[in-house]
């Protein structure tokens, strides 16, 4: 039985140069296609960063009106390149619900950068038309992990439910594509032509033209982080415990199916283990968020059987949102 179900979709496109049928004809618009993607001019820069967003709130199950809720925001880069890794201008982007208020803000590199530091995270804006904030974490290095917490006082009556949303968009601080040498354009304009003799001498005698298709630009990305909810209601409640159910269907023909509801930042690894009686956790697998946050994943009947009597709950933990949800034994 495949016991990672969560491993991401690709999706593939291509996007066609503009004027190439002007010059080059309608049968060879297949050729510029192959270029654009294996040769030309560029390589893909190695190591890029991606920065995955996470959130939390404490307390995490219910708050009163009138208290102070503490809403963390994390930024992990995690690539392992320092060359070519490291993000700039890092921003988190959160909708906070109605009945909240801001009324403090803390980072992670607080003590660790002087308060005119360019690099040092800051709250950045607050929209109150749109109850929106901005947070600006700027650079975040690879291998990086960055925090802030916005301290909100609840407005909202009880019998309330509050649902924090956050975005995160970066850029680059290298390029997307890194210039080739001509030896790389020569041995990638080859290589996509090779099966093709009339393809083949076509580039050979149009090199510059073809090359000229090419585009560069600057990049960087975006990402979703965990969705966070909290009831208000007659007392602030906390657990330090999993508050999330990982739900186990057995079936003895195909073993166990775990599910959860969208707790984790969509497209994070999530890896599961298991606990023993003095907190002895034994590694089972990793699997990956779907789009939603939620997961899908299982053992077989026989790895399922291999987990030991004693064992006491099974864990999902997000690795970089931090969520986790807990499956108990009941034997």
């Amino acid at each position: 039985m495949d016991t990672n179900y969560g491993t991401p979709r690709l999706v593939h496109t291509t996007t066609q140069p503009s004027g190439i049928s002007r010059r080059l004809g309608v049968g060879l618009l297949p050729l510029c296609t192959i270029l654009a993607l294996l040769a030309g001019c560029t390589v893909g820069t190695p190591g890029l960063p991606r920065v995955w967003p996470g959130q939390s709130i404490s307390p995490n199950i219910q708050a009163r009106a009138g208290d102070i809720v503490e809403l963390t925001l994390l930024a992990t880069n995690d690539s392992t390149n320092p060359e070519n890794g490291n993000a700039s201008q890092v921003r988190t982007f959160t909708a906070l619900p109605a009945g909240v208020e801001v009324i403090g803000f803390s980072a992670s590199d607080d003590k660790k950068l002087p308060a005119d530091d360019q690099w040092r995270t800051w709250l950045e804006q607050i929209d109150t038309k749109n109850n929106v904030v901005v947070v600006g974490f700027n650079k975040v290095e690879s291998g990086e992990l960055k925090t802030a917490t916005l301290r909100l006082r609840v407005t909202a009556a009880a019998g309330t439910t509050l649902t924090f949303r956050t975005m995160i968009a970066w850029s680059n601080d290298a390029p997307d594509q890194m210039e080739c040498d001509a030896q790389c354009v020569g041995e990638g304009l080859s290589y996509a032509t090779a099966d093709d003799p009339q393809l083949r001498a076509y580039v050979a005698e149009h090199p510059a033209e073809v090359s000229a298709f090419m585009e560069t630009y600057q990049g960087g990305g975006k990402a979703v982080a965990n969705t966070v909810s909290i009831a208000v209601g007659d007392a602030p409640i906390h657990s330090t415990f999993p508050v999330s159910a990982l739900m186990a269907s057995t079936q003895a023909a195909s073993g166990v199916t775990f599910t959860t509801q969208g707790i984790f930042t969509p497209g994070e690894p999530v890896i599961l283990w298991y606990n023993q009686p003095g907190n002895a956790a034994v590694h089972l697998f990793r699997t990956d968020a779907f789009d939603d946050g939620s997961i899908i994943c299982g053992l077989s009947e026989e790895q399922w059987q291999q987990i030991p009597q004693n064992a006491t709950s099974i864990v999902a933990h997000g690795q970089f949102s931090k969520a986790e949800a807990v499956y108990l034994f009941n034997r």
